[in-house]
């Protein structure tokens, strides 16, 4: 699937590690959020009746396949498969499909493991440098480079992001920016983005 960039803009609080972590309660009880495969049982059934048809001449040309090669490669490429056939026509357990929603971020994660939640949740902590799970400040310096001050409103950090300004700080998977915001000279908005899930 492929990495997701992510953003958002939470009341400001002085203590940004608490802002992120109540914001990724927010995300985890609204479930805004990758959970299981990311394809939903419509999708999964359309693709399904897309590729019936096509099993028979498929599994046709996997026997000829395997006729080619030596025992015991030819046993296991067989089973192999006839359980993905299974899986696709139905026949058998789906893997990496939940029976239910997890109830915490914790077994949330756990689940969905390398594949992430793309999401601010695969982010668990304030680092002052770039660091693998971690949002970190944007450099000071840039804050003044790109928006003319140390002071950045709304509509200048929505503007930059949007137009793909500030894609070179959050395009680094499993990681992120934020930037305080402020409104008439006080901080108004911390704004969380970034990059994460495989």
């Amino acid at each position: 699937m492929g990495a997701t960039g992510w953003s958002y803009f939470v009341p400001y609080e002085a203590d940004i590690s608490a802002a992120l972590q109540r914001l990724r309660e927010d995300v985890f009880t609204r479930g805004d959020y990758m959970y299981g495969d990311g394809v939903t049982d419509d999708q999964s059934k359309a693709i399904l009746e897309q590729a019936r048809p096509e099993m028979p001449s498929w599994m046709q040309k996997v026997r000829e396949e395997a006729a080619k090669l030596e025992e015991p490669f030819r046993t296991k490429y067989l089973e192999m498969a006839e359980r993905i056939k299974g899986e696709i026509m139905g026949e058998g357990t789906p893997q990496r499909r939940p029976k239910r929603k997890p109830k915490t971020i914790e077994e949330l994660l756990e689940f969905q493991a390398e594949s992430g939640t793309h999401s601010i949740l695969d982010i668990a902590n304030i680092s002052a440098e770039p660091e693998f799970g971690a949002i970190n400040p944007f450099p000071r310096v840039k804050l003044v480079q790109l928006f003319g001050s140390e002071t950045p409103s709304h509509v200048e950090i929505e503007g930059a992001h949007d137009s793909g300004a500030l894609e070179e700080f959050v395009s680094e998977r499993w990681q992120g920016i934020y930037i305080v915001v402020y409104r008439e000279g006080s901080p108004s908005e911390i704004f969380f983005a970034g990059c994460s899930g495989d």
